[in-house]
């Protein structure tokens, strides 16, 4: 009986790891996006981020070769130099807080945080810099993660990651706001449903087919409307009236959890990435059809 102990011991180590390993599969089986990816999106280069930016929220581009990035918890801008592959400058702008989105225009930085708030620093490469800050009519509740200039219409645009501000929260909206004091136009940019084709993405599990906004970038010269959801990676794009064109579905292999976008003087798209179990925090130059 006392050589029998050691058998019935490693038959239950045996069991456990076997149940151990069964429940990941599941698990995996369930959270696996049960759709092809797209082969539209290629990643040209990567640049791997220092550990600071390992949430790194929103980017956007100050010039060709710098990038100005915010992460989830500090109100820091931290200048990005592709060329020296390095943080280059660190300006502080707020308290700590969870900032998601960062757009430059010329020498003002905009940066929202998620409970709908916008930061305005002017000159923010100064010493000398002034910073004013907005209340939209957002709040955490709607989980703002978005905003970009149209410069057409002269509008900040963005879009609530979880609910809108209408009863019917489940729609699509993308939203205008006013330049001068960040309060919501009454006349909306876009709206669709989550019925719409344009989401139909099957999948496994019980994951509804929706799409939550990290990031809304206005292409430079189409003027096409780019959104990432960082959920299940995905790549929506709009036409210039905010109709929809195509959705991209994105391999997580490469982008693991894509929450900043922006383009160069020439077009060329970089999507942002925090960093995940398996792939570092990272900024990727994309190719696209």
């Amino acid at each position: 009986m006392i050589l029998l102990k050691p058998m019935k011991q490693n038959l239950i180590v045996f069991y456990i790891v076997a149940g151990i390993l069964l429940f990941a599969g599941m698990v995996y089986y369930i959270s696996k996006p049960d759709y092809e990816y797209s082969d539209e999106i290629k990643v040209v280069k990567t640049w791997e981020l220092p550990f600071v930016l390992r949430e790194v929220s929103g980017i956007s581009h100050v010039d060709d070769s710098r990038i100005a990035c915010v992460q989830d918890e500090d109100g820091i801008i931290f200048i990005y130099d592709l060329n020296q592959e390095k943080i280059v400058k660190e300006i502080e702008f707020g308290p700590r807080g969870d900032y998601e989105s960062i757009r430059v225009l010329d020498s003002v930085a905009y940066v929202m945080e998620s409970n709908g708030k916008v930061f305005k620093i002017i000159d923010f490469e100064s010493e000398e810099r002034k910073i004013e800050s907005y209340k939209t009519e957002f709040s955490s509740f709607n989980d703002m993660e978005s905003l970009d200039y149209h410069e057409k219409l002269q509008k900040f645009l963005t879009i609530p990651k979880e609910n809108n501000l209408l009863d019917n929260r489940e729609d699509f909206i993308i939203y205008k706001l006013n330049p001068k004091n960040f309060r919501i136009e009454n006349e909306l940019f876009s709206s669709m449903s989550y019925t719409d084709s344009i989401f139909e993405v099957k999948k496994t599990g019980f994951v509804k087919s929706d799409f939550l906004a990290s990031e809304l970038t206005i292409h430079p010269e189409t003027n096409e409307i780019f959104i990432l959801d960082s959920r299940i990676p995905k790549l929506l794009i709009l036409n210039p009236d905010g109709s929809p064109k195509i959705l991209h579905k994105l391999n997580p292999k490469y982008f693991q959890q894509p929450e900043g976008l922006s383009f160069d003087s020439e077009g060329r798209m970089y999507i942002s990435n925090e960093e995940s179990d398996f792939l570092k925090q990272n900024i990727q130059l994309v190719e696209w059809k």
